[in-house]
């Protein structure tokens, strides 16, 4: 069984100046992301992998995330997952050794969003449903694969677990 977990970074601002990729965390996105990191340690969610993208905002709210975890977990910048599309995050997931069975991706919408929705053939509850209604900055989707190598994965294999934003992970 392989867990994958898909987190949209937390809010961030456009700063005139600044390139898309170097878009910094907002205070209220450096909240948000602490938030996800209580709430992943809460949920007894903590991945063996994360995989975060290349960009300033992505790997600020993993610091934000990873500050609620004791020890280390092990973390890798992805270029690829940046502006990507189903199909490149598709190919990074493939690549993932099987002995990370949690896995954790930083990255962007819409690319997140129709990944879960590619992998999802059914969800516990509303959660897909919920998920088609929008993807807000610092969501979160939990889906596990009855398989055993991330090879493996497929489109609609996956069963969709959670899918958290802020407001529901605080009535959490």
């Amino acid at each position: 069984m392989l867990r994958l977990m898909l987190l949209r970074h937390a809010k961030s601002d456009v700063v005139a100046g600044l390139s898309d990729s170097d878009r910094p965390l907002t205070d209220r996105g450096f909240d948000q992301a602490a938030l996800v990191g209580r709430y992943l340690l809460a949920q007894q969610l903590q991945p063996e992998l994360v995989i975060v993208s290349s960009a300033l905002r992505t790997q600020q709210t993993w610091q934000q995330v990873s500050a609620a975890f004791s020890g280390t977990v092990q973390a890798s910048t992805e270029r690829r997952i940046y502006e990507a599309s189903v199909g490149d995050i598709i190919e990074v997931l493939h690549g993932i050794d099987s002995k990370a069975q949690t896995v954790l991706m930083i990255g962007h919408n819409p690319g997140l969003a129709l990944t879960t929705q590619y992998f999802c053939g059914e969800d516990e509850n509303d959660a897909l449903a919920r998920l088609q209604a929008g993807f807000p900055p610092a969501s979160l989707t939990v889906t596990d694969f009855n398989v055993d190598a991330w090879s493996e994965i497929a489109e609609g294999a996956g069963r969709l677990l959670r899918f958290e934003t802020i407001d529901t992970m605080i009535g959490s």
